[in-house]
């Protein structure tokens, strides 16, 4: 059951950008520039190469701030922010600016709320979009900040692995005017991941009835 067929892929790369690409117009307008934004590639991958993946995000740089943030319902599933090098800080001075963050706040808390918030801004608001589009339900357990201390051979204890193959979303934005680029993994993999190839189909076939 778990094959990831042509049109199953340019489903959820279509659909799927459709939900980054809400959520990062939102963040967009609230921080007033432009954020560009890639065509999310999806495929299966052994559970190491969930490793290699963000190894690679971090572009050469010794530290990366990760959001990871859990999902279940329909199906379930991990989503990762990785924020490598001082995006992360920059993004903390953008949000705190437009966010109404409290000014006189202790730099390591205001940092650390301003990526719960884009956690939830970006993370939440993307899946959220693309569950509602696939008629299906999933809720979001609190996200967790690993902030850029946490260096990148640290990644498998932060980072679980399933134990199986694995759905592999990624997708990146560059913002306008700033140094600063973030990468967004979504994994589902098991049991979840047939069911989100049946949510698929079955919005495939609405649509072949429909047209």
């Amino acid at each position: 059951m778990i094959d990831l067929t042509e049109d199953r892929r340019d489903t959820l790369a279509e659909l799927l950008n459709i939900g980054f690409g809400r959520s990062m117009a939102s963040l967009a307008e609230l921080m007033g520039m432009y954020i560009q934004l890639s065509v999310p590639s999806v495929r299966i991958v052994h559970p190491r190469q969930i490793l290699e993946a963000l190894s690679g995000s971090a572009a050469g740089r010794e530290e990366v701030t990760l959001i990871e943030q859990t999902f279940r319902g329909a199906f379930n599933g991990e989503a990762v922010l990785a924020l490598p090098g001082e995006a992360s800080h920059t993004l903390a001075r953008l949000l705190a600016a437009d966010c109404g963050f409290n000014p006189d706040m202790e730099p390591d808390k205001l940092h650390l709320e301003a990526m719960l918030e884009l956690g939830n801004m970006v993370i939440g608001a993307c899946l959220g979009k693309f569950a509602e589009i696939l008629e299906s339900t999933i809720s979001f357990n609190p996200p967790q900040v690993f902030l850029d201390s946490v260096r990148l051979d640290r990644l498998r204890q932060m980072v679980p692995l399933p134990d199986q193959g694995t759905l592999l979303v990624l997708t990146h934005f560059r913002l306008e005017r700033e140094e600063v680029t973030g990468y967004m993994f979504i994994f589902i993999g098991g049991d979840a991941l047939e069911s989100l190839f049946r949510a698929v189909d079955r919005f495939l076939d609405d649509l072949a009835e429909t047209g």
